[in-house]
């Protein structure tokens, strides 16, 4: 039954499941809201019954036991005066006041009795203490016995006063017993009330109780739902995002091999696992007939190669035998025209090597450690200064460090072709000076070369580093086009960038900069390949 309704939400959209999710909660909020007005509801009920029961109570039977005093007081007036006329006074006033607590007993009996409100008295039952209702009508009956008796007394009283008998001052002590005791059952009248009081206020405490141990039940069961919610949103959601995010980054760093996990659900996250397997798929479809037809064009790109450089070797042997035997005898048209046949020739086996080294670096994968490039640098100083002429330029080297991050084979053959450059580029300046320096950035580290050549104009920025790209003619500066993009490329390849600054007539300076570690790498590289996308 649990493995049948988890899958019943599993199959439910993300939107449905927090619409769901949220009505529970909603549910929940308006449950508690419900249970904690019908307490106070029936809080408020009881503090009503209390101020229209115990405390009309109290004050009916406060009016009795006040109107027995001044009973008393009347009666002892009575018998103090024999005078006719003011002892008609004071049975007519005594009279009066019998009348007026008698209905307020009736009153009390008819409104203010326990039996008389079902709740009070079911209550009372509830707390064990329906002696209370018993003890309340014994009361009442003796309040009403003596209230009879009083009437009683006053009524002989009245006949031994109008036949003038001398025997009322006994009479007296008899009626103040009786009124002392109807005086005592009120006052016990009045203490039953304040124990009926001590109940009602425990009824009242017991159901606050009750209302807050709902409200926190009701709230612990909302964090419980709360939790639970989170927990399935983070099992049926997060965590196969998550999951998927991980596979996606794998495949986003050239990593075919993964694979996204199946998701049987039909919401947003299998539809999105489904269409992520299915562009896994083509890309690796896509990469395999890649890697064919790289592999393909490779050979191609090699036997062309080879096809070609034989021919040229031929052309440029047969160039230097023919120079050698019209040295002498030919005109200075043949041996220009000889001359032309064989540098062309040359210039397009370099050429051709050059574009070797270019397709070779394109397929290489580089793998990168920490070395010395100032070590690097300078050997490569040493080997150049044996080959320069007789006026050899001022070179200066000035690093912030001394190890770069990268693949150092691909990262000489780029600082080789920017220092052919400078050289070249410089060689007819009149003091030829040349600068390696770098500077420290906070997530890369970059190398640059400056020389005081013959500089470029801005404009032509873009096309310094495509393949075949020259500013100048061949016969002015030597070279095959292929130098600059070389450079570009292992730049690319490490993360990095490369530019330059220049202008014309005051030199030029070209920039390398490479990501300074592991992470910043593939940060780097990450950024690179959504660019080219």
């Amino acid at each position: 039954m649990h493995r049948t309704s988890v899958g019943w939400i599993a199959r439910l959209s993300i939107g449905k499941k927090l619409a769901l999710s949220f009505s529970l909660i909603l549910i929940l909020l308006i449950g508690s809201l419900s249970a904690s007005f019908f307490y106070l509801s029936r809080v408020n009920r009881y503090v009503e019954r209390h101020q229209r029961i115990t405390i009309p109570s109290v004050v009916t039977a406060s009016e009795m036991l006040r109107n027995l005093s001044d009973m008393q007081t009347h009666m002892h007036h009575l018998l103090e005066h024999q005078n006719t006329a003011e002892q008609t006074i004071s049975l007519k006033a005594i009279v009066d006041i019998e009348h007026r607590t008698l209905t307020a007993l009736d009153t009390y009996q008819a409104s203010h009795a326990i039996r008389t409100h079902p709740v009070l008295y079911g209550m009372l039952q509830q707390h064990g203490r329906g002696d209370l209702a018993d003890q309340e009508s014994q009361t009442i009956v003796a309040i009403a016995d003596g209230m009879s008796a009083l009437r009683a007394q006053r009524e002989g009283l009245a006949a031994a006063t109008r036949q003038r008998a001398k025997t009322l001052i006994d009479t007296e002590p008899v009626y103040e017993q009786t009124a002392t005791k109807t005086a005592d059952a009120i006052a016990s009248l009045i203490e039953l009330h304040r124990k009926i009081d001590v109940e009602m206020k425990i009824e009242g405490d017991r159901l606050v109780e009750q209302a807050r141990l709902i409200v926190i039940a009701v709230v612990g069961l909302l964090g419980l739902l709360v939790v639970s919610i989170y927990l399935m949103m983070k099992r049926l959601v997060a965590a196969p995002l998550q999951r998927l995010a991980v596979t996606a980054d794998r495949v986003a760093h050239h990593d075919l091999t993964a694979q996204f996990e199946p998701w049987p659900t039909r919401d947003e996250v299998g539809i999105l696992a489904n269409s992520l397997t299915t562009m896994l798929a083509n890309l690796r479809e896509r990469g395999t007939a890649l890697m064919r037809k790289t592999k393909e064009l490779e050979a191609f790109t090699y036997s062309i190669a080879h096809d070609l450089k034989g021919p040229l070797r031929e052309i440029e042997g047969f160039s230097s035998l023919l120079e050698k035997q019209f040295v002498d005898q030919g005109g200075p048209h043949v041996t220009h025209y000889i001359d032309v046949i064989r540098k062309s020739a040359l210039r397009l086996t370099h050429m051709i090597d050059a574009l070797l080294r270019y397709s070779r670096l394109e397929q290489q994968d580089l793998p990168r450690t920490r070395f010395n490039v100032l070590e690097m640098i300078s050997g490569l100083l040493v080997d150049r200064q044996s080959q320069l002429p007789d006026i050899a330029p001022q070179i200066t080297v000035n690093l912030p460090f001394a190890d770069l991050y990268g693949e150092p084979v691909s990262i000489r053959q780029a600082l080789v072709n920017l220092l052919d450059n400078a050289l070249k580029f410089s060689r007819h300046s009149p003091a030829p000076t040349i600068s390696i320096g770098g500077q420290q950035a906070p997530t890369e580290r970059i190398l640059w070369i400056q020389d005081n050549g013959i500089g470029f104009d801005t404009d032509q920025k873009e096309k310094l580093f495509g393949l075949f790209e020259r500013l100048h003619n061949a016969r002015e500066y030597e070279g095959t086009g292929v130098g600059l993009a070389i450079v570009k490329m292992v730049a690319d390849k490490h993360g990095g960038r490369v530019w330059a600054e220049s202008s014309p007539g005051k030199g030029s300076t070209f920039f390398l900069a490479f990501p300074d570690g592991q992470e910043t790498v593939s940060l780097q590289l990450s950024a690179s390949a959504l660019r080219q996308d």
